[in-house]
């Protein structure tokens, strides 16, 4: 269903048409731009917020004419401003992109959220409980609040309600299927160090523990979920471009009904910075195929044309190396790392603020290079594409989360059960 709807600037006065395709979310905030002077203007339909802020809202006359502005605006696809055009709304559009068995697949995962967007605080409370290690009241959230179980006070079972609460919130997030093969996979690379490399993959997971260095990236993932939630709005027609072949072969402008860029630019940054931490992991168990030794790195791998040789002579020192410059260190890499999972250069230009954010276009100029006092080479991505990077840069990370979680139980199970008899 659409409404039509037209709206008065505050600021300057235009006149915008809009076309609001409908969402079953129960409440749905949108927001666009006026076209003539950037004001932001707020529409909230259904729920306790319901109203609009940014404008006043007029009698819309339809059929909507070319000489005023047009918007259409949904929460659950991407949207195209400029002329209207009678039933050329953002659900057609979608359907002819993708077509409709993959609309239902779509639909399946905004579903989900719809039903389950209340609830996002109590899961953020859960992953804290878990965190702060207070196990009654975790174990009582995950009996009252998730219908899950606590079977034992021992850390495994602890961990496999936690992730299982996991799996069933995240879902909608997910890239179908690749959970499982990514965990067959690391239990098969475990399971092989363990017999062929017992005392050296020990020795690896000793270190990986006693420095916190596993626990301290488990915390970090466990911290990206709430805010992957609190991002749901602007990624859901980021996940309807899971579909949009023609998209991933050709990047073309499109736009987004919810947000800014500024509200998700740091979840991009922080979420690269995990990924970069996370293939500390990589490494060390890549050095145990390959060498043996999870400190050993291939013999001169660092070498630079000047002659300098930047090879880490451990992992510790592995970890201080610049994200960019880690895969480069890793020898026929054994973890297949995912296309576009982390642009540095957008990740640089985010951390140092050389960003610029049209509202309007929803454009975003970045400058990745050094210049000095000059930024003259600039790069420019649209927010919707944006908000896909933090998506593969997201299940990049979840991936990785996986192989944490995997040696955790492997530590579990066998490692600390074998040095306590």
């Amino acid at each position: 269903m659409n409404i039509m709807r037209s709206f008065k600037c505050e600021s300057c006065g235009a006149i915008t048409n809009c076309r609001i395709g409908m969402s079953n979310r129960a409440e749905q905030p949108l927001r666009f731009c006026c076209p003539d002077c950037g004001q932001p203007i707020d529409i909230v339909i259904g729920g306790k917020h319901a109203g609009v802020s940014g404008a006043s809202e007029i009698e819309a006359m339809g059929p909507f004419d070319d000489g005023t502005n047009f918007v259409d605006l949904h929460l659950d696809f991407p949207v195209h401003f400029g002329k209207y055009v009678m039933g050329d709304t953002p659900f057609m559009r979608a359907v002819s992109r993708i077509g409709a068995e993959n609309i239902h697949l779509h639909n399946a995962r905004l579903q989900r959220l719809d039903a389950t967007y209340t609830t996002f605080g109590f899961f953020e409370t859960l992953l804290k409980l878990y965190v702060r290690e207070r196990w009654v009241p975790f174990k009582n959230a995950i009996e009252r609040r998730f219908d899950g179980t606590v079977v034992s006070d021992k850390m495994q079972d602890r961990n496999a309600a936690l992730y299982d609460v996991i799996a069933v919130t995240m879902w909608p997030f997910a890239k179908p299927g690749q959970a499982l093969e990514d965990i067959e996979q690391y239990m098969k690379v475990q399971l092989h160090l363990a017999n062929t490399q017992k005392l050296s993959f020990g020795a690896f997971i000793d270190e990986i523990l006693d420095t916190g260095f596993l626990k301290n990236m488990q915390v970090a993932c466990l911290g990206i979920y709430p805010r992957i939630l609190k991002a749901e709005l602007p990624l859901r027609p980021a996940l309807f471009l899971d579909f949009d072949t023609e998209y991933q072969n050709q990047a073309i402008p499109m736009r987004i009904s919810a947000d800014q860029f500024d509200t998700f630019k740091d979840l991009y940054k922080d979420i690269t910075e995990i990924i970069s931490r996370q293939f500390v992991l990589v490494a060390g168990i890549n050095n145990l195929l390959k060498r043996g030794d999870h400190n050993a790195f291939k013999p001169e791998i660092g070498l630079t044309k000047s002659g300098r040789d930047l090879t880490p002579n451990s992992l510790h020192a592995f970890a201080d190396v610049a994200f960019g410059q880690k895969d480069d260190l890793i020898d026929d890499n054994w973890f297949s790392f995912g296309d576009q999972a982390a642009d540095n250069q957008l990740r640089n230009a985010i951390a140092h603020c050389k960003t610029d954010y049209d509202e309007i276009t929803q454009n975003i100029t970045y400058h990745p290079r050094k210049e000095g006092m000059r930024q003259e080479k600039s790069e420019e991505i649209y927010f919707i594409e944006f908000m896909r990077r933090v998506l593969i840069a997201y299940r990049e990370m979840n991936r990785l989360h996986q192989l944490i979680k995997s040696l955790f139980y492997y530590y579990y199970l066998i490692h600390a059960a074998e040095n306590s008899g």
